[in-house]
């Protein structure tokens, strides 16, 4: 069995050959990272600070990207408050970081005391029905833990639980990010979704996948646009359209941070029939929801991501 046909049946995502000499290269940092994941909180904690100082404070990750996107989503906060976000957004990425790692080796029984899901019901729901369903999600909270939506389902075992990825270029740390994801669902490539998700449909199998739909849109993808903390914002509207093509249920995970690693998320429906609504609204509410979820908490949004470096025209 090919590694596409393992995927195609619900297996793990074909991975990219890694060389002898890349994985004697790259063996002391996985080993570093896997041990890192071992300690228990009070120890990642003082990771997380360490990180969160040199990100900050040594090599300015992305400080003017971050900066003018706070600015310009919150101009009606004085300075003083944007630097306060901002001092707390890289202590976030910081927790972000530690508690990614810690995902590798956490239990499932910790994992949900930590990332709780409301109204799972609705999943269950709709694949007990036959329906396929689209989950939007974003750059928000902790977005590695959100895989962990299958422990809190009775379908887990009877549906496919996926989601979309971006290969990375740098093959080691592409399987590296692989493994991590895969623990609780399949990764599908983004070039490929479509196609598999027809295959997975034609087999009889039935699927949700989640959509990370806030990132930057390719030069190549079709946008809509929408109003997104107080600019017209262009979103990459494959999702929609995706979802569109295949009658598939629409929803989204609307995230909340209920303490220092504690996140809950509430599945919330935007469609039953995607085909039904306007072309774009379906964007627009995914949009306006993700805005009530960063005015809630901004720090928790991924500010150093440069989703507004192209304008739409550029993007025809």
């Amino acid at each position: 069995m090919t590694a596409e046909t393992a995927d195609r049946k619900g297996g793990k995502a074909p991975e990219r050959r890694l060389t002898r000499r890349m994985r004697l290269t790259f063996a002391p940092l996985g080993g570093l990272l896997w041990a890192l994941g071992l300690a228990p909180w009070p120890v990642l904690d003082l990771v997380g600070r360490a990180v969160t100082f040199i990100a900050r404070d040594v090599v300015r990750y992305r400080c003017r990207i971050v900066r003018r996107n706070i600015a310009d989503s919150f101009p009606e906060l004085p300075e003083k408050e944007r630097r306060r976000i901002e001092r707390r957004f890289y202590r976030h990425l910081g927790d972000y970081f530690t508690e990614t790692l810690k995902l590798r080796h956490m239990k499932p029984a910790e994992l949900m005391k930590r990332m709780e899901f409301r109204d799972t019901g609705l999943i269950d729901k709709y694949l007990s029905e036959g329906r396929d369903i689209v989950i939007y999600t974003s750059h928000f909270g902790n977005w590695e833990w959100i895989t962990s939506i299958s422990l809190w389902c009775r379908t887990a075992s009877e549906a496919d639980f996926a989601h979309v990825y971006r290969p990375l270029k740098q093959p080691w740390f592409d399987r590296w990010w692989l493994t991590l994801r895969q623990k609780y669902n399949v990764s599908l490539p983004m070039k490929s979704v479509f196609r598999e998700l027809l295959l997975r449909r034609r087999a009889g199998r039935r699927w949700i996948t989640g959509f990370l739909s806030d990132q930057k849109p390719s030069h190549a993808g079709t946008v809509r646009e929408a109003e997104f903390l107080n600019r017209p914002t262009p979103f990459i509207y494959g999702t929609e359209e995706l979802a569109r093509k295949l009658d598939a249920v629409v929803m989204l995970f609307d995230t909340e941070v209920t303490g220092r690693h504690r996140y809950r998320s509430t599945v919330k429906l935007i469609a039953e029939h995607p085909a039904s609504l306007p072309e774009g609204e379906i964007t627009r509410r995914y949009a306006a929801n993700l805005e009530v979820q960063i005015r809630r908490t901004p720090e928790a949004y991924l500010w150093s991501h440069n989703r507004w470096r192209l304008k739409k025209d550029e993007l025809k």
